[in-house]
């Protein structure tokens, strides 16, 4: 093929590789000054008959005006031209200059938290755009993934078109579609390696690369649960636990229970602040309060306003946590510090949930107006008690026990599998000293069934 004219124009440089069915060269264009470099997909279908021709033709055509309207995103290579010779079909697209990303990753060396934001963000953006086209990656990876030398851009590369057709092709002809499997093995989710790929599958295989870029580890040697098929991986990287919430929640074995959109971890990464240190939210000690103290909420650990008492305000952050994960914390401070009324407040925050969340989660937070708040009943007493406010607590609301989280653990792992510690644990140490109505309604928001999910707190609370 070396030194071939294609269409009279296209002369092969180079033969990057490919298999039976297509090859991929890249070429010069000789019609345009300067003859710039090009990449061009070769697909040569498996038999001549008629119909499979016909076939192929118009797969190949419908791909081709796919990849036309993708080429639009600046990040993403134009589709420069596409045609027939002799029965086989040709895609001629953007030469990106640059070095692919397997280049910045080497083992054993860990990016920063900054670095792998900024990555995750530019190719989310892509994948956005793309999935509103109803078109699925298949096979993010470090290799597909060029930085361009130009303005240093993230630019997604190899959509697959040649090998979705042939997997199509295939299928036709009586082999099962499972005969290619458009992916890479480390990289690949379940469903995908099923030949089931769905949108966040390609979320899956960014997040994968996130993790190895935090971890300096290759996917192939990422510790992995044998029962539920989660990969273990935060202690091997110096990361916040926002952004690790946000990357396990990517790579969650089941795709129903990660991330559903590009659209979604954006929003969520948007509210990541790596400019100030990121720690586990403490929950604020009392010991005998002045009523000075009490009149400045700041003193106590909580932002400045009277819209809601500490107490009140922790609860709202947990109700928070379950919508929002790990951000809930910096949003509630971020929206509290300018919201006028609690009203508002709530209004504010339902801007930042998805349209199915709004309801339920005015629902869980209307309580916060009806009755008064220990810090409140707490502020009346103080005068004529010494009783310090810990102990109020612990009478308002019994905290959980070792025993109780093991019957957590027990209760859910009925429900939704071995992950269940794992969940368990999780709301534990992330939430400090949580109450056990409080970790219940976080379990029970973790069990997809909603009737299933209040028999839980049913069991455990009663």
């Amino acid at each position: 093929m070396l030194g071939q004219l294609l269409d009279g124009r296209y002369q092969v440089l180079q033969v990057l590789g490919g298999g039976g069915f297509g090859q991929t060269y890249i070429a010069q264009d000789t019609h345009r000054p300067g003859f710039p470099k090009c990449v061009v997909k070769h697909l040569k279908p498996v038999t001549r008959s008629p119909e499979f021709l016909e076939t192929a033709r118009r797969l190949f055509t419908s791909e081709a005006e796919t990849l036309e309207q993708l080429g639009n995103h600046d990040q993403i290579p134009r589709l420069l031209a596409y045609f027939e010779d002799n029965q086989e079909f040709f895609l001629v697209q953007e030469f990106i200059e640059g070095h692919t990303l397997k280049a910045e990753i080497f083992p054993n060396q860990r990016w920063t938290e900054d670095q792998v934001i900024q990555l995750l963000e530019q190719i989310l953006g892509i994948l956005e755009f793309i999935h509103s086209h109803n078109v699925i990656h298949r096979d993010i990876k470090p290799d597909n993934i060029i930085r361009r030398q130009q303005d240093g851009k993230l630019v997604l590369i190899d959509f697959g078109a040649v090998k979705q057709i042939q997997t199509q092709l295939l299928s036709i002809t009586g082999q099962t579609r499972a005969t290619i499997i458009i992916g890479t093995p480390g990289y690949m989710s379940t469903e995908q390696g099923q030949g089931k790929p769905r949108p966040n599958s390609d979320i899956y295989s960014l997040g994968i690369i996130g993790i190895q870029a935090l971890t300096g580890l290759h996917p192939i040697n990422f510790e992995e649960d044998e029962d539920t098929g989660e990969i273990f991986w935060q202690h091997q990287a110096n990361v916040s636990s926002e952004l690790a919430s946000i990357l396990s929640k990517m790579v969650l074995h089941h795709f129903k229970q990660r991330y559903q959109s590009a659209s979604e971890v954006l929003r969520v990464l948007k509210h990541l602040d790596t400019s100030v240190e990121v720690q586990s939210p403490q929950p604020p000690s009392f010991t005998q309060p002045s009523q000075a103290s009490l009149s400045q909420q700041n003193s106590i650990g909580y932002p400045s306003t009277s819209i809601l008492s500490g107490e009140n305000y922790n609860r709202l952050e947990k109700i928070l946590l379950e919508f929002v994960g790990p951000v809930a914390p910096r949003l509630l401070q971020k929206v509290a510090a300018s919201a006028p009324n609690f009203e508002e407040l709530i209004s504010q925050l339902v801007l930042h949930l998805r349209d199915n969340q709004q309801i339920d989660f005015k629902k869980k937070t209307i309580f916060l107006l009806e009755k008064p708040t220990l810090l409140q009943d707490f502020t009346v007493k103080s005068d004529k008690s010494e009783i310090k406010l810990n102990d109020l607590l612990n009478q308002q609301d019994e905290l959980i026990s070792e025993k109780f989280v093991e019957e957590c653990e027990r209760e859910l792992a009925d429900l939704i599998g071995p992950i269940a510690k794992f969940l368990v644990q999780k709301a534990v140490k992330s939430s400090g000293k949580i109450s056990r109505a409080e970790l219940v309604k976080v379990l029970a928001s973790k069990i997809p069934e909603s009737k299933k999910a209040l028999q839980f707190e049913q069991r455990l609370l009663s």
